[in-house]
This record gives C-alpha cells, structure tokens and sequence, in this order.
C-alpha cells in the first residue's frame, strides 16, 4: 500500500510527505492525502514570488510559462490535475479536508483557477457553490458506524473544526459519512470512475503526540478503504437482484435509517430545550465575556425591566427610572473598583440629563464554585461603597433565584414590580431568600412546638 501526502504532515514511515510542487506522478500511488487550503497558500506563495519552490527534478516553480530553467505554476498544476484523474482510473483512493473554495487568478496558463480544480470533480461539482457552503464548527459524528470514516471521526471527537459543509440534493450525489451537532453534512464519500474521493472536515491545531495519534487513524481509515468492497456505492440497478431476505433486509435498513433520523431529531429538540431551560444558569459560573452579558440581559428583561445597551455599558429602564449597572464575573472575589466605574458613568449621564440614574452592581465572584459555598465573592470595601452611594449590588445567584421566580410568576405584573422595586429601594447587598432555608426554618420550628408539647414538667412530692 502507497500513500502519498501533500500538504497534509503525516508522520508515518509508509507515507511519502511532499508539496504540490515536489511531489513525483501521484498516479503511481495507491491513495493520496491532500490539503486543499495548504495547497492554495503554495500556489499563493509561487505566484507572488515569495515561495521558493522547486519540482522533482530540481527545477524552480515559477509563475510564468515554463522554461529552460524553471517549470511554470500553472502547467505543473495542470499536470497534478492529470495525475490524480489518472488515479481514479486505476481504482485509486484520494482524501481531502474541506475549506470553502477560493479562486487563484494570478497563474498563467490555467484560466479558472480555483483551490479544487486540480480535484477530480465527482457527479455534481459538488466542491463548488452553492453545494459547498463555508461554515465554522467544531465536532463532527459518524452517520455510519460501519464505514471506514467512523473510526476516524470518532477518534478525533473535540478536535475536529470543519471550515465548510455540503449541500448535497440527492444521496445520489454521494454518501454523506460524517455531520455537525446540528445536522449539516461535513464529511462524504464520492464515487469519481473506478476511484473513490472521501472528504473530510480537517482537524483542528494538533500537538505533536495528537498529530500521531491523527495519522494512525486516518492510515487506518485509508487501509480499509482499500481492503474493503465499497457496498455503500453499488448501481442502484443492482438492487433489482435482491433475494427475499435482501430485501427484507434491505427494508429493514431504511426503516432504522429513518428511525435515527427521527431519534436524532428528537435529540436536537431536547437539546435545544435544555439550552433553552436553563440559560440562565450560565450567570452563575459564565466568565466575564459578551456570553455572561447576555444572560444578565436576558434576566433582568424577564424581571421586567427595558434593556438599553450604549457604548459605556447596560442601561436599564423601569417606567421613568433609569438604573446603571456594572457587570463582574471572577474566579476570585470580583473588584472593589467596579463601584468607581459606575460611580463615574453616574456622574456623567447627570451632567448630561440633570437626572441622577440609580446604580446596580452585578457580581459573581469565585464563579468556578458552588455558590453555596462561596465566601467574601467580594470585597467588604466593595459592600461599604454601595451602601454609601446607594447601589444595588446583586449577587448573581440572588439575580438567579429572582429571574427562576419571574418566570413561574411571568402572569403576575404586581410581583414583578415589586422585584424592581426591591431592588430600586436596596442600598447594598440584595438578599433572597431561599425557598429551602425557609422550609428548614420551617421544619426546625415545627420540631421546637412538638418539644415543647411533650416536655415532662416535674412535680414535687407531697
């Protein structure tokens, strides 16, 4: 078995590693491993004259036509265009990583040319829009657990990024292999003549030890593929020669494809609905990014309150009242400057307004830690400004049982409002009660009564 790799590192004793310029004739190869985004920053490279690259025999590549003295770029990849059809025929295998295609128009001698035209097409062009779309994502799963793919995709769970995905009309126009979290198709297998084309999403930045643990699997994806019969790919005339149990068998396979489909929807719907569910319990350990901005938006929009987002910060709007808030999320305990910043933003709309906007600190601090159990997420000087100035400052797991609170009680207007107005009248740190402290409360009360009602009362003797 002889593989040949271009563009694409494989470190591996039974892999000749080469650029598109280097590279002997790819025909006499068994399967072929090529990287279509590195192949275009070499032809990039040659084309501007900031790439030294030299042929097989030694020759520099150039952009012109070629010469005595150096073989020109477009010539030589006409001649790649040629090598790899010609592995096709011989019932080759080539593997390439999806990018979304772009267009080389500095090279002589190759009108059109873009990152896949030196690719064998399939039926369909399937590598040119607006079948292949650019996308961004990470993670890819197997449609087929017996296909040689599989494993691969698998094996690289978590650090897979695929750079675009394929539209395909019909699976007639290939066998979708591999697809995102959400659905869309980001690995296929290709009938091109007697060959086959495989394409697959790239992996992601690997260190040396995942490049090996890389290359093993995609030598193993390549060895099967060569060794085993490509029954995914048979004529569908064939099926006509069906016996009983083929049939039957054959059914059965649609009716489960179909059953995964299904389930697979319904996966996505509970996933979606579990997003959904509990988005806000990302304030409670979100680190200070737009994420964690977003859901303290999004809660205090359910408390009621209108969201105004200006270039200094998060403005809030409660009938005529305006309120300022400042955000922090922290591994530790959060800043005491916050209160500064918002002192000064404070000052500055009442300069501008002649109004004096109430001010709201939202604080997470130690976020990696159950809130239960956090102590001092902020500073004591942090507490004693905003008692001063009046600030609400508003644990984010206060801010959470409230929005929980809100939304069960989405229908009573007068609850909400007077969630704001707990909040407008707080000078300091906003509690919440707890509904279980409370029934503890509760229960440890109703323990008292029951002591009390069986105490035994001595008497003295007569």
């Amino acid at each position: 078995m002889r593989i040949i790799s271009i563009g694409c590192p494989v470190p591996s004793p039974s892999v000749d590693n080469h650029s598109i310029a280097n590279a002997p004739s790819i025909f006499d190869y068994d399967a072929c491993i090529i990287d279509p985004q590195a192949v275009s920053e070499q032809i990039e490279g040659i084309a501007a004259s900031t790439l030294a690259a030299k042929s097989t025999d030694g020759r520099p590549v150039g952009a012109g036509e070629s010469g005595a003295f150096h073989f020109g770029l477009g010539e030589l990849l006409l001649q790649r265009q040629w090598e790899l059809t010609r592995l096709m025929e011989r019932g080759g295998l080539l593997v390439l990583f999806l990018y979304p295609n772009v267009r080389h128009s500095g090279v002589a001698a190759f009108a059109g040319l873009d990152r896949y035209s030196i690719i064998p097409a399939p039926p369909g062009d399937p590598f040119r829009w607006p079948t292949l779309r650019p996308a961004d994502g990470k993670d890819a799963r197997p449609t087929d657990p017996h296909h040689p793919a599989s494993g691969l995709l698998d094996d690289l769970a978590g650090r897979i990024r695929y750079r675009a995905i394929l539209d395909l009309p019909s699976e007639s126009d290939g066998a979708v292999i591999g697809r995102s979290i959400g659905g869309a198709a980001v690995a296929a297998e290709f009938r091109v003549g007697a060959g086959r084309v495989i394409a697959l999403p790239p992996p992601d930045q690997l260190a040396a030890t995942q490049r090996k643990h890389f290359s093993a699997s995609l030598l193993e994806m390549i060895e099967r593929l060569l060794e085993d019969p490509d029954a995914a790919s048979a004529p569908v005339w064939v099926r006509r020669y069906d016996t009983v149990d083929g049939a039957a068998a054959r059914d059965d396979l649609t009716e489960a494809e179909q059953a995964l489909k299904n389930a697979q929807r319904r996966v996505a719907e509970a996933e979606s609905m579990l997003l959904d569910t509990t988005r806000f319990q990302r304030m409670l350990w979100q680190s200070q990014n737009a994420a964690f901005r977003d859901v303290v938006e999004d809660a205090f929009r359910v408390l009621g309150y209108g969201i105004n987002r200006t270039e200094s910060g998060l403005e809030l709007r409660n009938g005529s009242d305006t309120a300022l808030v400042e955000l922090a999320s922290a591994t530790g305990a959060v800043t005491d400057r916050l209160y500064l910043t918002l002192q000064q933003r404070i000052e500055e709309q009442f300069l501008r307004r002649n109004a004096r906007p109430q001010g709201i600190i939202v604080a997470n601090g130690f976020r990696e830690t159950d809130p239960r159990i956090r102590r001092e997420p902020f500073p004591r000087t942090l507490i004693n400004a905003c008692e001063t100035f009046g600030y609400a400052l508003i644990p984010a797991e206060a801010l959470y049982e409230l929005v929980c609170f809100a939304v069960e009680a989405s229908d009573d207007p007068e609850a909400l409002n007077d969630i704001r107005q707990s909040i407008a009248d707080t000078a300091g740190v906003l509690e919440v009660s707890q509904e279980d402290e409370a029934e503890e409360a509760d229960e440890a009360d109703q323990e008292l009564e029951r002591a009390d009602d069986t105490e035994v009362v001595p008497t003295s003797a007569d």
